[in-house]
């Protein structure tokens, strides 16, 4: 229209096509399915179709200031599209979505828990019915959205994806709009196209570590969702050890003090063995291995008993939050989860009963403490005895509480028996000698066997007169003794020699020593003995730390008191 008095406006109005073509199935898919039309419902009159054109006849009558265009009807026949099945594959899938009655794509309202979970078992369902297809498109159409999903793209979008996709199965990661990748992601926390969740985390890594360097986003979500994934699909492999295999440690700050179970069970055990001196470089990864072995055996022992040796130590508070796995993520539940509970640190408790999961943080019981004290004070004790170490040490029943003691007793449970069970079998394991021999060599070394017996026959002849010479004594060894006590004080620290010279003269207490130096005074004590133990066969101090009378001359020079 165009005009310039009165009423009139000067505005020119573009036109537009009435009857379009649909691009995509976007528009219809946004269709409740109450207003859906089946296709075999629809009656087509092949002559209705039209193209209209218009001029700049005017049109007169009482609104004579305004003009109109009048328009000349051409008819034109519509020519049938090709048949496409992949559009016909993609509207099978789409179909999907409108059998959901939640269902509402066009708000977007995804702040709705209960809108989100419905749309995220649409893609579920979409996903499985799409998971071994495979496209190849020429063109690359970008995609942005909130919580990516197949339902929402177009049909280019949706044949650049699963290109793109087909391209990422066969070892081919490129760029390609962030969108794309979240769906791609979303597909591996469902375990859509992977046969097991072993194989959805490597492609899970894959894909991170290779788009990360196209765009730094994923790194936000996928940190969080890796551990998630470690909850929900229980894989063998502990999230800590994940962590430190991967190198990951920087991203999960709250697992550095309990990279591993034997860290975690130290953190909460009465009886703290990294401060026994047993506990040193030469047995610290013997120990440890040790214990893992332990564990294992305790805790198949206990479950055939009907208890958890984990629930019996570690406890979560009383008001545990409803937790949900993968959020921020299109992610339904489609798998049966067994009632279990998941202690990531002393911070971090999952707890899963009914198929619901649950979160807190944990606390361990007093009872729970003296049994993991108990438990590793006893490996401990016989740990020393198998590898003959020179100090002894004893596990006091007395360690574990009195309920705790009843309780396992009623089960049938003895754990004492069952420690030292795991023990031997891991030392003898640890310890054993295999001998391998090549059944090759068996017959050269039995030639050359009898080669050698043969030239050690002496043919019989008569014996000579034995020669008779006087003997003569040894001479007198030239070696002198070397000095036990002087090479005892070049193994001593200074630290060491001055608690042996505190002890002598009485001057200041050998506790704020080693409370300065960030030792303990059996530690410290410990320590001396064993250094005396080595040089001079004995040790030195006693329980009440005072040293010996027997070897009190010979510290004091030792020391440089006399």
């Amino acid at each position: 229209m165009s005009g310039s008095t009165g009423n009139r406006y000067d505005k020119e109005y573009e036109a537009f096509q009435l009857f379009e073509q649909i691009q995509d199935e976007k528009e219809e898919a946004l269709l409740p399915a109450e207003h859906a039309v089946a296709p075999e419902e629809v009656v087509l009159n092949e002559d209705i179709y039209c193209e209209i054109e218009y001029d700049s006849t005017p049109v007169r009558g009482e609104n004579a200031d305004v003009q109109l265009q009048a328009s000349h009807l051409i008819p034109e026949r519509m020519e049938e599209r090709p048949k496409d099945e992949i559009r016909e594959l993609f509207n099978r899938m789409r179909d999907i979505a409108r059998e959901d009655r939640y269902l509402n794509f066009g708000s977007r309202r995804f702040f709705d828990r209960k809108m989100q979970r419905e749309n995220a078992g649409i893609f579920y369902r979409q996903g499985m019915m799409m998971k071994d297809f495979e496209d190849e498109y020429e063109k690359k159409v970008p995609y942005s959205s909130y919580f990516s999903d197949y339902q929402m793209m177009g049909y280019d979008q949706l044949r650049t994806y699963f290109t793109w996709r087909t391209q990422i199965r066969q070892g081919n990661i490129t760029h390609l709009s962030l969108s794309y990748a979240f769906v791609y992601l979303y597909e591996l926390l469902n375990n859509i196209g992977v046969d097991n969740p072993r194989e959805g985390l490597e492609r899970l890594m894959l894909f991170w570590d290779a788009y990360r360097v196209y765009d730094e986003t994923v790194d936000r979500y996928v940190v969080k969702w890796l551990k998630d994934y470690h909850i929900y699909y229980s894989l063998e492999q502990s999230f800590p050890d994940f962590v430190k295999e991967n190198g990951l440690a920087a991203y999960y700050p709250n697992l550095s003090d309990s990279d591993d179970q034997f860290a975690l069970f130290c953190s909460v055990s009465k009886y703290d063995i990294k401060n026994s001196v047993f506990y040193n470089d030469d047995n610290k990864d013997l120990i440890q291995r040790c214990f893992c072995a332990v564990l294992e055996h305790l805790r198949e022992a206990f479950s055939e008993k009907g208890k958890s040796f984990d629930d019996l130590v570690f406890c979560p508070v009383r008001k545990m939050a409803v937790w949900t796995p993968f959020q921020d993520a299109l992610f339904y539940p489609s798998r049966r989860q067994a009632d279990r509970k998941v202690v990531l640190s002393q911070r971090e408790i999952y707890v899963c009963s009914g198929n619901q999961w649950t979160f807190s943080a944990v606390i361990t019981a007093e009872s729970g403490k003296r049994l993991v004290g108990y438990v590793m004070k006893e490996m401990e004790v016989l740990l020393r005895k198998l590898t003959k170490y020179r100090h002894k040490l004893s596990a006091n029943r007395s360690l574990l509480s009195d309920v705790m003691a009843d309780e396992l007793e009623k089960a049938g449970i003895f754990p004492e028996k069952l420690v030292a069970d795991a023990v031997t079998a891991f030392y003898r394991e640890e310890t054993r000698t295999i001998v391998r021999v090549n059944p090759g060599r068996l017959e050269q070394i039995r030639q050359e066997a009898l080669v050698i017996q043969e030239k050690l026959i002496v043919p019989e002849e008569a014996a000579p007169t034995p020669v008779v010479q006087e003997a003569s004594l040894p001479e007198p060894d030239r070696y002198e003794v070397s000095d036990s006590w002087a090479e005892l004080r070049e193994n001593l620290t200074d630290i060491e020699l001055e608690a042996l010279a505190m002890i002598l003269t009485g001057e200041g207490e050998i506790k704020n020593l080693a409370d300065e130096h960030g030792i303990m005074v059996e530690v410290l004590i410990d320590g001396i003995n064993e250094k005396a133990m080595d040089y001079t066969g004995d040790s030195i101090l006693d329980d009440e730390a005072a040293v010996y009378d027997d070897y009190a001359e010979q510290v004091k020079e030792m020391v440089g008191l006399r």
